[in-house]
């Protein structure tokens, strides 16, 4: 071994296992005021600690499971990845002069979610960006209204690096940074139908995961801003019989394939997931007819059959449902 090599001093799986077994103690009083913890406060932070420590844990056993799978992959010959490498992801910039529209994700109801509620919120931000690097004409993201020491911003924190993400970041309010003639924001309680994009406009997600606990919210915002809203064409082009609200990355996801010339329908029904029941809606009229007929049958049937009036009974039944 040269003298020139250099040591490698990043932590091992055991070192990190046994820093896990022994989590640092938490201080007795540790509240902005000089308030002592309560007992639940301090279990609820003691969690928090032993979860960063075995999350490290966790990224270095993928780490060493990822590198003992190319190993055996270029023993065997075989390809050692699949899709574009982190280097080409990196080097997939967004041009901002050539982008089609714009998507920002409105992020200032830190107030109005509770702490899971704002993971979650992040969670689908970290899926947004992946899905735009990815993307084949990545969309200009914007994330404002981030509180400056809120939950939001804590949470994004965890993720290590975030503040290189091809994101532009802002504590500001989006209607400070943009025309407001070109602003649309997307919510489902409004009456205009969006069934295109227009080019050089921004559209606004609201990022707020309340479980329909702030129904109508963003629709109120966007009408006492005094600028335009519209929903999805969603009953346009399918038919849902259960709840039809979307999370934050699947409205990202549904306008990233129409500004890439998808239509509607096949958009829809390939981002919303398969327990929502979705059916095209030429589909379901068609399957309508279908039962409408066969329903016509059977009263025909029992019709003939006086002599049975119990099957006739089902049958009516069966017709009126």
């Amino acid at each position: 071994m040269s003298g020139d090599s250099k040591e490698d001093t990043s932590p091992t799986t055991d070192a990190v296992a046994q820093e896990q077994s022994n989590p640092p103690d938490v201080p007795e009083s540790t509240l902005a005021d000089g308030e002592p913890m309560s007992k639940r406060q301090r279990k609820k932070l003691l969690k928090v600690q032993q979860w960063e420590v075995k999350k490290k844990e966790k990224r270095l056993k993928e780490k060493e499971k990822n590198k003992q799978r190319k190993l055996e992959a270029i023993k065997a010959g075989l390809p050692t990845r699949n899709g574009p490498s982190r280097k080409e992801l990196k080097r997939n910039k967004i041009d901002y002069t050539k982008s089609d529209i714009t998507v920002v994700v409105d992020l200032s109801f830190d107030g109005m979610m509770i702490d899971k509620d704002v993971a979650k919120c992040v969670k689908q931000l970290l899926r947004i960006y992946t899905m735009n690097r990815r993307s084949e004409k990545p969309i200009p993201l914007h994330f404002t209204g981030i509180q400056q020491g809120g939950a939001v911003e804590k949470h994004l924190k965890r993720n290590d690096g975030y503040q290189h993400w091809d994101v532009k970041f802002s504590s500001q309010p989006f209607v400070d940074l943009f025309d407001r003639d070109k602003l649309v924001y997307l919510t489902s309680e409004s009456d205009n139908v969006l069934d295109t994009l227009e080019k050089d406009h921004v559209y606004v997600i609201g990022g707020l995961v309340d479980h329909n606990q702030y129904k109508g919210h963003c629709h109120g915002l966007a009408s006492e801003m005094g600028i335009r809203h519209a929903r999805l064409p969603l009953s346009e082009h399918i038919v849902i019989k259960t709840r039809t609200i979307l999370t934050i990355n699947q409205v990202f996801e549904i306008l990233m394939k129409i500004q890439l010339g998808e239509k509607w329908q096949e958009t829809l029904m390939e981002v919303l997931p398969m327990r929502k029941g979705a059916k095209p809606k030429e589909l379901e009229k068609s399957s309508a007819q279908d039962d409408s007929t066969e329903k016509s049958d059977t009263v025909v049937t029992a019709d003939k059959k006086e002599e049975e009036p119990n099957d006739s009974a089902n049958s009516s039944e069966d017709s009126a449902s």
